[in-house]
């Protein structure tokens, strides 16, 4: 990619010196403006300021700006930008002295932007190391699908480093369901104390909920966390909930709200979701609605969209359903649109296409409509046999110069209509 990786560490054997060329005031001030660019996230104007400075300012001045900006592109995963500072850091110092904690944000870099396998060569011709370089390369690779290379890294730095609470968690995450895998790093948690790290537990927990019948081993994890977070309550409450143990999540949530712990939008997304799955969570659903309100809840897209699905699945007024989505002002996406016109269309398809005109008046005037509300309403429309529906659907099409809709079957030609 930048030709020899061997010839990026040349001449690393020696350390930086006080005989480094001095900055003047103004360079300093604007190093010192570009990594506050940085910690703002404003990642488009800190490289150009940077490069702006004339003449470049030594590694040995500049090498913290370099790693700021390098830990930016990380984080945004701006591969490209990456690149091109790293391209800068190689032509304006050609044999420059090693400095780790500069390299280490190089690697980091190219593993979070999913660049892994340069990465890794990087990472092998380092002629030092330390447990920062090793979790780089093994959160990369966990970070974008390679287990296989997330467990063999992780293998590795065992003989050298006793591995860290984010390792831990990284490889956990990799686990994808493999028992063996599950059950030989948790014992490796247990062994080095690991499991008493608030991140690693709730790693586990949700390990062990992707597993199928695996909500009794993560409870196990939990009740073994001495300072569980929000991340340990909404974790276990959404792993009941996946397991399809319901009324555990609400009985856990009942626990977390009576105990003062405040909850936040996830976990009353993974409440609401347990409730669609009950026959007689009505009344339950209620009560969290209000609770709902009272803590300003309904203001949030994805709470008042899984607000309605609840109401509509446990066979609550389409009237209320159709009240909360308002409440959004306007801020309406794709997905609450979709819940509310399907909610209808399975208790009146006929309002159901005008709720489908309400949403495509609006798009008119913002991004293009998508398929989902049409297709709630044909699904529902050709079981009802609604010829009256069929029409008000037919000119729904039309209005928007469609030839035909995705997943209906219904097109807008002539031909149609004479069937």
């Amino acid at each position: 990619m930048f030709g020899s990786v061997g010839g990026v560490f040349s001449g690393f054997s020696r350390r930086f010196t006080a005989a480094a060329v001095s900055l003047n005031s103004d360079a300093i001030n604007l190093l010192h403006h570009v990594r506050l660019l940085c910690s703002l996230g404003h990642l488009q104007e800190a490289p150009k300021l940077f490069y702006s400075i004339t003449p470049p300012p030594p590694l040995v001045h500049s090498h913290h700006t370099y790693a700021a900006l390098f830990h930016a592109c990380a984080r945004r995963s701006s591969l490209p930008q990456g690149q091109a500072l790293h391209r800068h850091m190689l032509l304006h110092n050609p044999n420059p002295d090693f400095d780790l904690l500069l390299i280490n944000h190089v690697v980091n870099m190219y593993a979070k932007c999913g660049s892994l396998d340069y990465a890794r060569r990087l990472f092998d011709e380092m002629p030092e190391r330390n447990i920062v370089s090793w979790t780089a390369l093994v959160s990369g690779y966990a970070q974008h699908g390679r287990p296989d290379g997330c467990f063999k890294v992780f293998r590795e730095m065992l003989v050298w480093h006793r591995p860290t609470g984010f390792a831990f968690a990284s490889v956990i995450s990799s686990c994808g369901g493999d028992g063996d895998c599950e059950g030989q790093v948790h014992t490796l948690a247990l062994k080095t104390s690991f499991d008493s790290c608030v991140f690693v537990g709730n790693a586990l927990i949700m390990m062990y909920c992707r597993s199928c019948g695996g909500a009794d081993e993560a409870w196990s994890v939990y009740e073994a966390m001495e300072f569980p977070n929000l991340v340990s309550w909404n974790s276990m409450i959404a792993g009941f909930q996946v397991c399809g143990y319901g009324s555990r999540a609400l009985e856990l949530f009942s626990q977390m709200h009576f105990s003062g712990i405040r909850f936040d939008r996830a976990t009353l997304v993974s409440i609401l979701s347990c409730l669609c799955e009950m026959g007689d969570g009505l009344e339950y659903c209620s009560q969290l609605h209000c609770l709902i309100i009272k803590t300003g809840f309904i203001s949030e897209i994805e709470v008042a969209t899984a607000l309605v699905k609840a109401y509509s699945s446990l066979g609550g007024e389409v009237s209320d359903c159709y009240m909360i989505c308002l409440q959004l002002d306007g801020r309406q996406d794709v997905v609450s649109w979709t819940g509310i016109i399907s909610a209808y269309a399975e208790r009146d398809p006929s309002r159901c296409c005008f709720l489908d005109w309400d949403y495509i008046s609006i798009c008119r005037t913002g991004p293009r409509r998508s398929d989902p509300p049409f297709s709630a309403v044909s699904s529902r429309v050709f079981s009802s046999r609604s010829l009256y529906v069929l029409h008000c659907l037919q000119s729904l099409c039309c209005s928007c110069n469609r030839a035909a809709c995705i997943g209906c079957p219904i097109t807008c030609s002539e031909s149609w209509m004479r069937g």
